[in-house]
């Protein structure tokens, strides 16, 4: 994404909207879904190279709840550190075998890129920050937004799906290119 980013015209803006695949819980991950999970993690391995440690899967127990990690997200970016919380969150979970929903990894991690720690844990309890969130999972529903990560064009007030390459940024960005001048105004 950030490949991607880095080529999209200076016009464009990007922005971050969380989408929270599944609610709070404490419960552990069915069995069927750790595996199947791990399976992709195995695919996309083979695919693209990107690296995994499967020590998570042993390690951790693992939970289906992404709304925690969604809301460290955006307490960071109350401190102008969403991009790296976000990929503190990705490396902690894929890299480091750390459970993405546990509050002390978002601790951990909020301590390791900088952030006021005390500032960042009342934000991830504060009102303000739910009712961000509750915001940013409106808007993805509304957009249709059902994968993550996804990307979404904006062109005045409509909504474009774009699909992702993860081998290349050049269909990517055609793509954008397309629906950009199919949404220019007749001159």
């Amino acid at each position: 994404m950030e490949k991607l980013k880095q080529q999209l015209p200076g016009v464009i803006q990007f922005e971050y909207v969380v989408g929270g695949l599944a609610p709070d819980s404490t419960l552990p991950m069915p069995p069927e879904m750790q595996q199947k999970i791990e399976s992709i993690w195995h695919q996309i391995e083979q695919r693209l190279g990107t690296q995994f440690n499967y020590e998570f899967w042993t390690r951790c127990t693992p939970v289906r709840s992404t709304y925690q990690a969604c809301r460290a997200v955006i307490a960071a970016g109350f401190q102008d550190s969403y991009e790296q919380m976000l990929e503190a969150i990705q490396h902690a979970y894929y890299l480091r075998a750390m459970p993405p929903h546990d509050e002390a990894t978002h601790r951990q991690l909020a301590q390791e890129i900088g952030l006021n720690v005390q500032q960042f844990e009342n934000d991830v309890t504060g009102r303000l920050l739910e009712g961000v969130f509750e915001d940013q999972l409106s808007l993805a529903r509304s957009l249709g937004v059902n994968a993550y990560p996804s990307l979404v064009l904006q062109i005045n007030d409509a909504y474009f799906p774009i699909e992702i390459d993860y081998l290349s940024t050049e269909p990517t960005l055609k793509l954008i290119r397309e629906r950009i001048v199919e949404n220019m105004p007749a001159q």
